[in-house]
């Protein structure tokens, strides 16, 4: 009985010092703007993780107030009533507050939301690629006037550790290139017309019933989304700011199942990436669907999965694979940046303004890549060398040309072009339609 006691008493003392030490932990404050789907994920992983998180940590997170325009709506996480409100200003200028978290999107009032914390002293964390696109410079240069942080990991790749890679341990490397697949609907989308061979509709809406998608896939599908990213990505890779209207932008509503399909067969896989990479004429940055080659690190990422491509001097080649939405994946970078902030390992992220030197984005047309052409033609003689004359016309190189099936009188035919002027080929494609034994031309897409 006398051992049973002393073990049972040293159990209580353990037990009392994990309380006691608990409770002098340091609060760090939490205001979170945003209680939707990402949102409801910090909750979830500030609730679930609160021990480890404390225990890495040294202090407590604390969620101090949470603003929605809807504090009715069960999330499906239990939070106290008193710690909802509709007001941002609630978390932007508590006295008990830290760290704002923003996790609205768009550009208005998020802007504002942003801002009003900034100037109260407060650090922010947001997920808001469109902001941190189209106003991060001066966001940065605020939060540098008023000695606080804002941080942005989530902005893109979700999960994925990208940005503070490149703002550390890449730091001393030349960044030549940064290519990604930077949007889990689009890449779902691909994913599924070439494992199950439907078409992009159908595609689409099994994403959108899945969740993948959004009611409206524009931002997705027509490529604005991997164009928000690609910017931001640009501004830390190569400290070059690029207005995002001026990015040459290409969606996937034209990628047809047949293309999937005959890209395989020649040895490719479409993809929608992203590109910025550093030339003598300036900043090449595109989002565009592109032919890449099996062998190419990205050809092998499929479904939701997003991954960035980093062409580096001395590192080499590397690639961060993830996930690149919802809730969990999300949260972990957002409540990272929260973390990185309460250690004081952020300190002057202010600098980050200095990565914004305005830069021109030099244009696809002063550019070369080699095409991939798919034509519907009239089945018979001299057509190809009605076509291959203009292309020979306009300085475009055939690589090689396949016929791949015949419709009644009328021809498939796929091309292939050596790196060729986008310019040069644009023209021969317009000269092209005109020619009355070219029916159609459905597809004309970028080869890396």
């Amino acid at each position: 009985m006398g051992k049973s006691n002393k073990k049972s008493s040293k159990k209580s003392q353990i037990a009392i010092q994990k309380s006691v030490l608990c409770q002098e932990l340091k609060p760090f404050g939490i205001g979170l703007v945003g209680f939707g789907t990402i949102g409801t994920g910090v909750v979830h992983t500030l609730t679930e993780n609160r021990d480890v998180i404390s225990k890495n940590l040294g202090l407590s997170l604390k969620l101090v107030k949470i603003v929605d325009i809807d504090v009715k709506k069960d999330r499906g996480v239990k939070v106290s009533p008193a710690l909802l409100s509709t007001d941002y200003r609630d978390a932007t200028r508590n006295p008990d507050v830290q760290v704002v978290i923003e996790l609205i999107g768009g550009t208005h009032p998020a802007r504002e939301i942003v801002e009003d914390g900034l100037r109260n002293g407060k650090h922010v964390v947001t997920a808001n690629k469109e902001l941190i696109s189209k106003h991060g410079r001066e966001l940065h240069e605020t939060a540098r006037r008023h000695g606080v942080c804002l941080l942005h990991e989530a902005s893109v790749g979700g999960g994925i550790p990208i940005l503070t890679p490149l703002l550390t341990c890449l730091k001393a490397n030349r960044i030549k290139q940064v290519v990604g697949i930077v949007n889990g609907t689009t890449n779902y989308i691909l994913t599924r017309m070439e494992q199950e061979g439907v078409e992009f509709e159908n595609a689409l809406k099994e994403a959108q019933q899945k969740g993948y998608a959004e009611a409206d896939p524009t931002s997705d599908v027509d490529g604005y989304d991997s164009a928000y990213k690609i910017a931001i990505l640009t501004s830390v890779a190569f400290g070059k700011g690029v207005r995002v209207e001026q990015i040459y932008r290409e969606g996937i509503r034209k990628v047809t199942r047949r293309d999937i399909q005959y890209a395989g067969e020649l040895g490719y896989r479409i993809k929608l990436i992203a590109v910025s990479r550093a030339t003598e004429g300036g900043q090449d940055v595109r989002v565009h669907p592109a032919l890449l080659p099996l062998s190419h690190p990205l050809a092998s990422i499929h479904g939701v999965l997003n991954a960035v491509y980093v062409e580096g001097s001395p590192i080499g080649s590397l690639m961060f694979v993830g996930e690149g939405a919802g809730a969990s994946a999300t949260s972990s970078a957002v409540i990272g940046d929260v973390i990185e902030i309460a250690e004081g390992r952020a300190q002057n992220t202010g600098r980050l303004r200095d990565l914004y030197e305005k830069t021109e984005i030099v244009g696809t047309e002063k550019l070369s890549f080699p095409f991939y052409m798919r034509m519907i033609v009239d089945d018979k003689p001299g057509v190809l060398a009605d076509i291959t004359s203009i292309l020979s016309e306009k300085c475009v190189s055939i690589s090689s040309v396949v016929q791949k099936a015949r419709i009644a009188d009328k021809a498939e035919i796929v091309w292939l072009t050596h790196p060729s002027p986008e310019k040069s080929v644009r023209e021969a494609v317009a000269q092209i339609r005109k020619l009355r034994c070219v029916k159609e031309i459905p597809s004309v897409i970028h080869v890396m």
